[in-house]
């Protein structure tokens, strides 16, 4: 499981080798696109790991922002976006990827479930589970998670009371929200469900988080790739338990 790319190909192909060496299947917990170097590389990444069925991604509020400029709906183009889109422009396969990425993301889930584990980029409840399709509002929670009142440097405050939904025994992973860089953030409510924070900051310039799961949905161990004198290198990364997050948390 990897957290959010954000455009950065050589710390996304460090890990896909790795699921490959370990005959290992990579989700993305979305965000693949905008903040990198190189979104066209990225999006090709994950459209041959589609095709080779050794992957899949959920999906991120920056990639539903692309479809939906795609599809021709109205959208902000912000700078992060308008260098997304220019990049695929540019690309030799750039009609391509842009077809790819669209139908891709059509059929990209908002969530997968392995074992007691829930793979979800932004927010979870528990009426997510059991459903064919999610209303609005919940579709709403899995992309963008969950905000209070108040902003912090213009923009909105992170909350994270739904963390109290989630179920003794249960696991949530997600992206979206970036903590932490070489520690892996991990909250558990008074049930003993547990939230754990997979964006180790790769858009922000950062690291690439990582989990390995058992095939049972088990956390079997971390890592996170990022650069150093100039080469990827991957490394193991240590679960950090978080006694809480300030209301006041900038989101990423």
């Amino acid at each position: 499981m990897v957290g959010d790319v954000h455009g950065h190909p050589d710390l996304f192909r460090a890990l896909i080798d790795l699921a490959a060496a370990e005959q290992r299947f990579v989700v993305s917990l979305g965000d693949l696109v905008d903040r990198g170097t190189d979104n066209a590389a990225t999006v090709r990444q994950m459209l041959d790991l589609l095709r080779a069925d050794r992957g899949l991604f959920i999906r991120g509020n920056h990639d539903d922002k692309l479809f939906r400029t795609l599809k021709g709906n109205p959208t902000s183009v912000d700078s992060d976006l308008a260098v997304t889109i220019e990049q695929l422009e540019a690309a030799a396969d750039g009609k391509a990827l842009r077809q790819g990425f669209f139908e891709a993301y059509r059929s990209a889930p908002y969530l997968v479930r392995l074992g007691d584990t829930v793979m979800v980029h932004g927010g979870f409840a528990p009426a997510m589970l059991g459903v064919r399709s999610l209303p609005a509002k919940l579709r709403a929670l899995a992309l963008y998670g969950e905000t209070g009142p108040g902003e912090t440097r213009k923009k909105p405050v992170r909350t994270y009371r739904w963390l109290d939904s989630v179920p003794a025994g249960a696991t949530v992973v997600i992206g979206h929200h970036p903590l932490s860089d070489e520690s892996i953030l991990v909250r558990t409510n008074a049930e003993g469900g547990r939230l754990i924070h997979l964006d180790c900051g790769a858009g922000k310039g950062r690291g690439l988080g990582a989990l390995r799961l058992g095939r049972a949905g088990e956390v079997d161990s971390a890592c996170r790739a990022s650069r150093r004198d100039g080469e990827v290198v991957i490394e193991k990364a240590t679960l950090v338990a978080h006694s809480g997050i300030a209301e006041s948390t900038e989101i990423g």
